[in-house]
C-alpha cells in the first residue's frame, strides 16, 4: 500500500492565485507574470504569463496553470499527492514542504540536506521508489493507478522517453490519473535549451500548490544569499573549470563535460561563483566524453564534477581524488596537482539543494573569503555558515 505524504506546512495560510497562467521571472526569480502567454523565461530577461495574480483568493476556487511543453491545466482544487520522475521538480515540492509520493533514484537525492534544516520533517520511507536502477526508467502505468497522484510533476517529453509509452498511452495517464506538469531543466533537450531557469520554473510550481508567500520568501533568501556571495568575490575574471556530468571516474579515463556557460540548471553553482567554461574559452563544444589528452591541453585551473548529494566528504576523497592523485596522468594535471578538484550538486538542484551546493563551492574555492571547506555540509561551523538553516527551515514549513 502506497502512503500518502504529508503536506508539511498548513494549508489554512496558503495564498490562491486565480486563473494563474504562466507566472514568470528572470533567474532571481524575481516573477513578472503578464497576459500574454508564451513561457519562454531566460537567464536575462522576464518571463511571460496569461494571468493576472489575484490576492489571497481562496484555494476553493479554481486556476489555471501553464507550464512549457505541456501546456495549461486548470485546477479545482490544490493537489495532495504528487508523483515525480527525476529531475529538479522534487526539491522544488519538498521547498514548498510538499514531500512526494513516488520517485526514482532515491540514492542520488539530495535528502541529506533536508535533515540538516531544524524542524522539517521528511521521510523517504513513506515515498514509494518504483524501478531499481536503470529499470527506474520502465515505467509502469500501474504504478500511476497505484499512487493516484492528484498531478505528475515530470516533462511530458522525458517521461515518454523514459517510458517509452505511446501517445495514446499518454493521454490515458492524464485523462484517468493527473495532469502531467512539468519542463526538464537540467541541461538541453535534443538540442532546444530548456525553457525555464530554476526559479522561473519553482514560480510555476508553486502556483501549482498554491503557494505563493513561500515562493516570494524563497525568491528574498535566494537574492540575499547571492548577492552575499558575488559582494565577497575577488575582482577580475574568476577561474576555469572543467566540470563532468556523469561523474570522474580516474581509471576509465574518459569524461562527459557539462557546459556550464550554457543554460543549464545542474551548472548554476558554477556560474554563481564566477566560473569560466574551460572547453568554451578553448574554443571547444564536445560532442561526447573527453580523454586525458584533451585535459591535459585545457589543465584547467580546476576540476569538477556533481557528487556533493550523493556522496560523503569521506567517500568524495577515496573514491574520486586520491585515484586522480595516484594515477600516473591525472596526477599531470595542474587541478589534482594544487588540491583543485572540487564538487557540487546538480542533477536533481531546486532552491534548498542549491544553497548547499554553492556554499560548499564558495568554501572549496575560496576558502579565504568564505571559511574552509569540512568535506561535508554537516559539518560547517553555525558561524560560518553562508545561509541560515533556521530561515530556510521557517520558508519550508511556511512559518513565515
Amino acid at each position: 500500500m502506497v502512503q500518502r505524504r504529508r503536506i508539511l506546512a498548513s494549508s489554512a495560510t496558503l495564498l490562491g492565485v486565480g486563473t494563474a497562467g504562466c507566472l514568470g521571472g528572470d533567474d532571481s526569480g524575481n516573477g513578472n507574470g503578464n497576459s500574454n502567454g508564451n513561457g519562454t523565461g531566460n537567464d536575462d530577461s522576464s518571463d511571460t504569463g496569461n494571468g493576472e495574480e489575484s490576492s489571497a483568493q481562496s484555494v476553493d476556487d479554481s486556476y489555471e496553470v501553464c507550464l512549457e511543453p505541456a501546456g495549461c491545466h486548470t485546477f479545482e482544487e490544490v493537489p495532495e499527492t504528487v508523483f515525480t520522475i527525476p529531475g529538479a521538480a522534487e526539491d522544488m515540492a519538498m521547498s514548498l514542504g510538499i514531500q512526494v509520493d513516488a520517485h526514482a533514484y532515491p540514492e542520488r537525492k539530495p535528502y541529506k540536506f533536508y535533515d540538516q534544516l531544524p524542524g522539517v520533517e521528511h521521510d523517504p520511507d513513506e515515498i514509494l521508489q518504483y524501478g531499481e536502477g536503470e529499470s527506474a526508467r520502465n515505467y509502469d502505468k500501474e504504478i500511476f493507478y497505484e499512487v493516484d497522484p492528484d498531478v505528475v510533476l515530470a516533462d511530458p517529453r522525458m517521461l515518454q522517453f523514459y517510458s517509452n509509452w505511446s501517445d495514446e498511452d499518454m493521454a490515458e495517464i492524464e485523462e484517468n490519473v493527473a495532469p502531467i506538469l512539468g519542463s526538464y531543466i537540467r541541461f538541453d533537450y535534443e538540442g532546444e535549451e530548456p525553457y525555464y531557469t530554476m526559479y522561473e520554473l519553482f514560480e510555476r510550481i508553486a502556483t501549482i500548490f498554491q503557494r505563493r508567500a513561500q515562493y516570494e520568501a524563497w525568491v528574498d533568501l535566494h537574492d540575499e544569499f547571492i548577492d552575499g556571495i558575488e559582494s565577497d568575490l575577488p575582482d577580475g575574471e574568476g577561474p576555469t573549470v572543467a566540470v563532468f556530468w556523469r561523474g570522474i571516474d580516474a581509471e576509465a579515463g574518459e569524461f562527459q563535460p557539462a557546459p556550464i556557460h550554457e543554460k543549464r540548471n545542474d551548472a548554476r553553482s558554477f556560474r554563481d561563483l564566477g566560473f569560466r567554461d574551460a572547453f568554451a574559452e578553448a574554443g571547444l563544444d564536445p560532442d561526447g566524453a573527453v580523454g586525458y589528452e584533451t585535459l591535459l591541453d585545457l589543465d584547467p585551473d580546476y576540476i569538477a564534477a556533481y557528487n556533493l548529494s550523493s556522496m560523503t566528504g569521506d567517500e568524495w576523497r577515496s573514491q574520486v581524488v586520491e585515484p586522480l592523485e595516484d594515477h600516473s596522468t591525472a596526477s599531470r594535471l595542474s587541478a589534482v596537482q594544487n588540491g583543485n578538484v572540487v564538487r557540487s550538486a546538480g542533477q536533481f538542484m531546486g532552491p534548498i539543494t542549491h544553497l548547499f551546493s554553492t556554499e560548499a563551492l564558495a568554501k572549496q574555492v575560496y576558502p579565504d573569503r568564505f571559511g574552509e571547506w569540512t568535506g561535508d555540509s554537516e559539518a560547517v561551523p553555525e558561524d560560518e555558515r553562508l545561509f541560515d538553516r533556521e530561515r530556510v527551515a521557517e520558508i519550508v514549513t511556511n512559518d513565515l
